[in-house]
């Protein structure tokens, strides 16, 4: 998958090897890449947007000026004093050819960045995503809890298994996210009494300390299997929970 930063560089790269304005078609010939790999990746303005973040200019550029009282042409000269530039025809294959062996580079402050050369997609899009390899799944032991076919083997089956049987157990979910601790949740303590629980989910309860979280930030882990025997939080470990549970 292409990155903004390989595609911005491929531009400049473009555009030093073409004598006019680099349009997008002759982008597009140079490179390889496709017109929808630009829209997809700079979304505010396509091929404009592109442009004006490689500085690729839209004017014609200056022409080069001869040295000397003699320039090559072929090898001759023509008349005193007077010589005729002339550019040898460059196929559009050899261009792209050339184009692919090139490493992409950036100077920024005097220090060379050198990008890897950008290969052109042989498929389109709809081929591409066919050929994204799927993950084979894994099952976990068989329990058939209340449609659940599979025990949890990671940290998203606890989750969706405790959402199951949360407000069975008596606790109101207030919040899951991404931040430690996972879940704010109040649990059922009396009548109309409820405590607040903050709850970190481990597939396994020794996962907690292994990746090296804080006890004082949570009060329960909640996971499937608890193997953490002098754990200083409240576990409960669902593996237990459900058998006492009607299915």
């Amino acid at each position: 998958m292409l990155t903004k930063d390989e595609l911005i560089n491929a531009a400049k790269l473009a555009d030093k090897k073409t004598d006019g304005p680099l349009s997008q078609s002759d982008f597009i010939r140079k490179t390889g890449i496709r017109e929808w790999q630009i829209e997809n990746l700079f979304t505010e303005g396509g091929w404009s947007e592109l442009k004006r973040l490689a500085k690729i200019k839209s004017q014609p550029k200056p022409s080069k000026k001869l040295s000397g009282k003699k320039a090559a042409t072929g090898g001759k000269s023509i008349g005193k004093g007077k010589a005729i530039a002339k550019e040898d025809p460059v196929a559009e294959e050899d261009v792209v050819t050339e184009f692919d062996k090139l490493a992409l580079t950036e100077t920024t402050s005097n220090n060379e960045i050198t990008q890897p050369p950008i290969s052109p997609p042989a498929q389109s899009k709809n081929e591409m995503e066919e050929r994204i390899k799927v993950e084979i799944a894994e099952f976990g032991e068989l329990i058939d809890f209340r449609g659940l076919r599979h025990a949890p083997i990671n940290e998203n089956g606890v989750i969706y298994l405790f959402g199951m049987v949360s407000h069975e157990l008596g606790f109101m979910v207030e919040a899951v996210h991404a931040a430690f601790p996972d879940c704010e949740a109040k649990r059922h303590i009396g009548e109309n009494r409820y405590q607040r629980v903050r709850i970190k989910f481990e597939y396994k309860s020794s996962d907690f300390i292994s990746r090296g979280y804080d006890s004082a930030g949570a009060d329960m882990i909640v996971c499937w299997s608890h193997d953490w025997h002098d754990c200083p939080l409240e576990v409960l470990e669902l593996k237990s929970v459900i058998d006492k549970l009607e299915r």
